[in-house]
Order: C-alpha cells, then structure tokens, then sequence
C-alpha cells in the first residue's frame, strides 16, 4: 500500500529542537484508517503519546516547549500505513484524509498549512526545475521565517544557495529557531567553509603520530612550497576512485616542494595501513580515530570524504575541493 504522507523523504532528516502553556489537541478524522493505536512520535522516533483510532478519529493533547515536527503513524501489518508530519504547536491542530488514495491535510497553523501547500507545489514542478524550487523554497521561508517551517526550510536552502546566503536566511529566523541544533549544524558548516575559502588562512590542528608524536599542520605548512591537506576513510566510497589519481600527479612534485598532509578518519587501524600503502600516500599521514578526525574535517567545513585543501607556504588557502581537478590549476601555477 502507498504510505500517507503529506512532505518528501527529506523531511524524515529534520530533527528540531525536543517536544514538552496552552496545550496543543490535535484531532484527526482519516477516512478508512485502520482501527487500533496510532502513536505520535518526535524526529528521532521516540513516542510522546498514544491515541486510539475509532471510526477514522484519533485525538492526541499535550503540550510543548517549542514548536517541533512530530509524526502520527500506526502499526506494522495494517491495510494502510501511515507517518504524517504535523508541525506541532500549542494550540488546536486538524488532520484530515483519506487512507485509500494517501491523502491528508493539517490544518490549524500557518506553518502546518504552508508545509502542506509546499508539498503540493514542489509535486507540481518540473523534475528538473532548480530555479523553480529555489524560488519555492525562498517563498515559503519569507512567509514562515517566523515560526518552526522557516527552521526546517533552512534543510532545503543547504544544498542550493551559497554558504554567505544560508548564514543570513539562520539569522533571519526568530530567535527561539536560531539555536536549533539542526539550524546550528548547517550554520557552523557554512560558516567554517566560509572561513576556509581561497584566500583565507588555514585552521590549524594537531594530530598523534605512529612515535605518539603529536604534530601540528602549522609545523608542516612551512616546509615547502604548499602542503596538500587530505581528510579520507577506508570507507568512503569515492576513496579509492579519487586518492590513486591524486597522488600518482602529486608524487612527482614533492622533490620540487609538494608536502602532504592526511588525516584518516577510519576506526580500523589495520585497514588505515593497508590503503595508506596501495594509495600510495607520501609525507605525513594519520589516523587518530573518527572522532578526533571528524573535528578537524570540521574546521573546514568537510562534511563529505575525500576532501582537500591545498595551502601555501605563507598559510594561505589556495584551493579546495574533491579532485585533482579542483586544485590542479593552484598546482600549475607553484610548480609548472
């Protein structure tokens, strides 16, 4: 059976800030659901409530500190499952629908009634039609930045516009929206590529050596005439594809002044070894763990393995990026 749902897989990875006055009730009346308990439940999948389903009506109430996406859903093994999202604030909330043709509607809120009007209108673009989504979503943020649908749009804004713009659309929420912890992932990330674009100054960190020698990326920078800053995993899928390349064009520049600089974020230190030698890394490498690697990706904003940073003797960022591609240009002009 197709499940009833009002908003696309990717609002599943919106988790805001936790649910707990006035009260909020809402009350749902779904044609043909089935009978039993549907179960209200937070971003992370944890039940905040239970209500029983008689005759398609269903009502959950209680109350919250913010304004938190929750989702109504039912057991396994019914004709017809549901997970709908509901926007939920401390006042009278409406679901209605139609379990057979994976229809519902919530009402109650501007949020609520946006989010579902944004459904709509992103079902009815073009697959391709960036501009028209980009254009959708700025629309509904100027009409939502003022409560929790604003919050969750800036999900949507990550992947689309700029790190400078995604900055601004953060602080342009309402206050109690800012500290968000899904906000303030996605402004932290923007704001530390920012800091390491082309032009700035690396972020330095340190890193344990196989001696237990702790070295600093600032003791490296120095030494030659650039410093290639590599963060990998055994793991990532694109490693093996990318790393053999770029380190068989690096390779020859290292006798004229190319240093490198790898920082392996796998938990598996036999692994670590074995690609390190078949990669054919050269210069400093290491592998302190996830955790301690995962931070220092972080400074520059890395989210995705591999990644690079090429950095001039001086400190100075000149390229980053994903392949040789992205930094061969800065390479010509040291080198060739």
């Amino acid at each position: 059976m197709r499940q009833l749902t009002i908003v696309s897989a990717i609002f599943l990875l919106f988790a805001l800030a936790s649910c707990g006055g006035r009260g909020y009730t809402i009350e749902g009346n779904i044609i043909d659901l089935d009978e039993g308990d549907l179960s209200l439940l937070d971003a992370y999948g944890h039940t905040i409530s239970v209500a029983t389903v008689q005759d398609g009506r269903f009502t959950f109430k209680g109350k919250v500190d913010t304004p938190c996406l929750v989702y109504i859903n039912n057991a396994r093994g019914v004709r017809y499952p549901i997970d709908i999202p509901v926007l939920l604030e401390n006042t009278k909330i409406s679901v209605t629908g139609d379990a057979r043709i994976s229809y519902v509607d919530v009402k109650g809120t501007k949020a609520n009634e946006d989010m579902v009007e944004f459904k709509i209108r992103k079902d009815a673009l073009a697959p391709n039609d960036s501009e028209g989504y980009l254009n959708l979503v700025k629309e509904m943020f100027e009409r939502n930045s003022d409560n929790v649908l604003g919050a969750m749009l800036i999900s949507n804004f990550y992947s689309i516009v700029s790190d400078r713009d995604l900055l601004e659309y953060c602080d342009r929420l309402a206050p109690e929206f800012r500290n968000d912890a899904v906000v303030s992932h996605y402004r932290t990330v923007s704001q530390a590529r920012v800091d390491t674009e082309p032009g700035k100054r690396f972020k330095d960190f340190t890193m344990t050596g196989r001696d237990s020698v702790e070295v600093k990326l600032s003791d490296v920078v120095p030494e030659g005439k650039a410093t290639l800053l590599l963060f990998w995993a055994s793991w990532a899928r694109e490693a093996s594809l990318i790393i053999p390349e770029l380190t068989d064009r690096c390779r020859g520049l290292e006798a004229k002044g190319l240093n490198m600089f790898s920082v392996s974020l796998d938990g598996d230190l036999n692994k670590w070894q074995e690609l390190e030698s078949g990669f054919g890394l050269f210069g400093y490498s290491f592998c302190n763990g996830p955790e301690v690697g995962d931070k220092a990706a972080g400074l520059y904003g890395f989210e995705g393995l591999p990644r690079l940073v090429l950095i001039a003797s001086g400190g100075e960022i000149l390229a980053r990026g994903k392949t040789w591609d992205d930094i061969s240009a800065e390479i010509s002009k040291l080198f060739e």
